[in-house]
């Protein structure tokens, strides 16, 4: 399942931004005077996929914590991304597509259209470093549940054929977790409001009735960050 043309964002501006973030970091050097105990944060998402034929798909993440210590933060994150691809028979376990081969006619390549929607859904705790004036640096583990929303487009009658045999209603609604590593910056641009960039890696195998192999998803998140409430005390530990 891939979006072939990948939008502009993800291509482009992406990279420009994770630069200018990594050269804030070096550049300030002071550590923060206010730290907020809430923070909230709203921007655009976007989910990689590279072995399910590298579906890509754009969307929103939402994420509202607080500071349990300078150094230590808890909260939750949600994001939903929706994309369309095709669906492959490389994609499925071996034994079905010994089976698909065996009823295909010669040199027919099954390719269905799929549209996909991911949510996601998380809650734990991070690790904060907050040595520079205007950079913050977060890290965290990842733990989290994932809704995957299916729906198959065959568009001839073998496809059609094919569909009806692995998926007769045409959609697949999965419930799975997920586990990773992710991590970002928070870069200052006043004493409310920061620009976040961030990545999470997890690995996961949703749909497992059709898809033969577990995989690594790459989510890339980027937008405003806010932080209110009463002063966290300064300390000597970051």
């Amino acid at each position: 399942m891939t979006l072939h043309n990948r939008n502009l964002f993800g291509r482009a501006i992406l990279p420009l931004l994770t630069a200018f973030v990594l050269l804030a970091a070096v550049r300030c050097t002071a550590q923060e005077h206010y730290t907020g105990k809430y923070d909230l944060f709203v921007g655009f998402s976007d989910i990689n996929a590279p072995w399910v034929n590298n579906l890509n798909q754009p969307g929103v993440a939402v994420q509202a914590g607080f500071a349990n210590r300078r150094w230590l933060a808890s909260g939750f994150d949600y994001s939903k991304e929706s994309g369309r691809g095709p669906f492959t028979a490389a994609l499925l376990p071996g034994n079905l597509q010994q089976a698909l081969g065996a009823e295909l006619p010669p040199g027919f390549r099954l390719r269905v259209p799929t549209d996909v929607t991911i949510q996601t859904f998380t809650a734990g705790s991070q690790l904060v470093y907050r040595r520079f004036a205007k950079t913050t640096i977060l890290v965290h583990p990842v733990l989290c549940a994932l809704r995957v929303n299916a729906t198959l487009h065959p568009g001839d009658p073998i496809s059609a054929a094919v569909t009806a045999q692995l998926v007769p209603s045409g959609k697949k609604v999965d419930w799975t977790s997920g586990y990773g590593v992710g991590g970002g910056t928070d870069v200052r641009v006043s004493k409310h409001l920061s620009a976040r960039m961030q990545t999470d890696i997890v690995w996961t195998h949703p749909i497992n009735d059709l898809l033969g192999q577990g995989f690594w998803i790459y989510r890339f998140s980027v937008g405003p960050s806010f932080h209110f409430g009463r002063n966290i005390q300064t300390s000597k530990a970051m």
